[in-house]
């Protein structure tokens, strides 16, 4: 038995689960830093004057996992990072509006397309053309349209990539990652995401939930803070959506307006159902969040004399909770030795 491969196999495995999902540029550490420089740069450091969230005080105690109940939430975050909520559609539905917007581009594709490009389509529609009327009805019209074009876009230029193909090897290879692609349920990789409706014609943006994050309002908080992300930073175009590091730059934003704790708590979650298994939720992993909130946490003691740690240990996991320790006090520590090179 190789003991050394096994090893290396189980850290690897560990990297992926609680690590960043995306590179970071310069490494996580120094990613951080800059990455919040740049946001203090746009946002100036009044959202830092303000003390992290704390689940148990922003979460109702009445909260009854209703879609009326997860919509006052989502618009009590808006409140709390101060991004208008009047032009934002709120929806707990998103797995049911990408089926139906996936089903119509399915329909698009089959009604306009050849036959050898129809032919090389692994999309499948799985709603009815009444199912998905009866959805466009009931209010979701816009997001359905707006998805449904982009889904025939992206998959008319995968098919024709693989259809144009001459090179078997090649060919082989592209049709193997589109069925990565067709094989999943449609909206099943995500638990949220954020729409420019404009981009249809439409009025404003939409948010998207997952209607499995109705049972959890923390899993609402942190989706909502991290979309709320996109809403202000590709919204407003103050970033290049393109970047690689998109994802993460989100992330942080929600921990820089004070949601931390959500998104640390949040980044790793165990399978209902599955023993022992865990998935990986956000983009800066377990351990790129604890370490943005430590960073959080040592920015604001440095611009205010206040505790270094503010009152979170009892709001964070165990595991979340040991990095972050961890990370402040080697921040404290780099602190305290510039100070004494600096006096030297």
């Amino acid at each position: 038995m190789n003991l050394i491969g096994a090893w290396r196999r189980r850290q690897h495995e560990r990297d992926l689960l609680y690590g960043p999902k995306v590179m970071l540029p310069g490494g996580p550490e120094r990613w951080i830093e800059e990455s919040l420089d740049w946001l203090i740069g746009r946002f100036g450091v009044e959202p830092l004057r303000r003390r992290p969230v704390l689940p148990s005080a922003f979460v109702p105690s009445g909260y009854d996992r209703s879609e009326r109940a997860a919509r006052e939430l989502c618009l009590k975050v808006c409140a709390w990072m101060e991004v208008p909520d009047d032009r934002i559609r709120f929806s707990f539905r998103m797995e049911q509006v990408r089926e139906a917007a996936r089903s119509t581009a399915v329909r698009r594709l089959n009604a306009e397309q050849s036959a050898d490009l129809i032919a090389i389509s692994g999309l499948r529609a799985t709603m009815t053309s009444a199912e998905v009327d009866a959805l466009a009805a009931a209010g979701y019209a816009p997001e359905i349209e707006v998805l449904a074009e982009r889904e025939l876009a992206v998959e008319l230029k995968r098919s024709t990539a693989i259809l144009q193909e001459t090179d078997r090897a090649r060919r082989a290879e592209l049709s193997e990652r589109a069925a990565e692609v067709w094989s999943p349920p449609a909206g099943s990789r995500s638990r949220a995401a954020w729409m420019d409706l404009r981009s249809g014609g439409f009025d404003g943006t939409a948010v998207m939930l997952s209607a499995s994050t109705l049972a959890d309002p923390a899993a609402v908080v942190a989706a909502t803070a991290h979309e709320l992300g996109h809403e202000v930073l590709w919204g407003y175009h103050l970033m290049d959506r393109s970047r690689a590091d998109a994802e993460a730059v989100t992330d942080l934003f929600a921990i820089f307006h004070g949601f931390g704790i959500f998104l640390a708590n949040q980044a790793v979650e165990r399978v209902p159902g599955r023993r022992s298994m865990l998935q990986s939720l956000g983009y800066l992993g377990e351990r790129g969040a604890s370490d943005a909130l430590a960073a959080y946490c040592f920015r604001r003691h440095r611009l205010w004399p206040e505790s270094v740690l503010p009152a979170l240990p009892t709001e964070l996991d165990r595991t979340v909770r040991i990095r972050t320790f961890a990370r402040l006090a080697g921040l404290v520590k780099d602190a305290e030795l510039a100070a004494i090179q600096a006096g030297a």
